[in-house]
């Protein structure tokens, strides 16, 4: 239901629950996101930080946090689609949101999986497609209070 320009639904998804994909997935994914902690360790330190304290709830898996479901949004390159993916990627996270669904959509989960053969196999992947970072579901065993906003900055005109 999320808007889309001209309503082309430039969209796909791809719904992993088996576990031998998801570890799969896995090791594609995490040697990748290592590479990229150890720039951020001295380039930025605060997010640096931040992802190691979110990492430790899943060590075995700090990248997809052993979710039931990694549901991935695949965009048909098609006119708006770099806008209306991610609408329907929020849609779909608010939707599990109303029914105690946990989610979590994961900008390190993509990395990596357009180079694996047997992922764009899997994925049945064109060219022209894109993956947008996965979202991870499952119910929570806690619910963390959310991490405080910044103050939006607004002009008025």
């Amino acid at each position: 239901m999320a808007p889309t320009g001209h309503n082309r639904q430039p969209w796909r998804f791809v719904v992993v629950e088996n576990l031998d994909v998801k570890r799969k997935l896995l090791q594609i994914t995490l040697p990748l996101d290592q590479e990229m902690l150890k720039r951020l360790k001295t380039t930025d330190p605060q997010l640096y930080a931040s992802i190691r304290k979110s990492a430790q709830c899943t060590p075995e898996d700090p990248i997809y946090f052993s979710a039931s479901v990694i549901l991935f949004v695949i965009g048909t390159g098609e006119g708006t689609e770099s806008i209306d993916c991610p609408l329907v990627c929020q849609n779909i996270m608010l939707a599990a949101h109303s029914l105690g669904i946990g989610s979590c959509m994961v900008g390190a989960g993509r990395r990596g999986l357009t180079e694996d053969p047997e992922v764009v196999k899997a994925f049945e992947l064109a060219e022209e497609e894109t993956i947008y970072p996965p979202i991870v579901l499952g119910y929570p065993k806690s619910s963390p209070e959310p991490p405080p906003k910044k103050k939006p900055k607004i002009t008025w005109i």
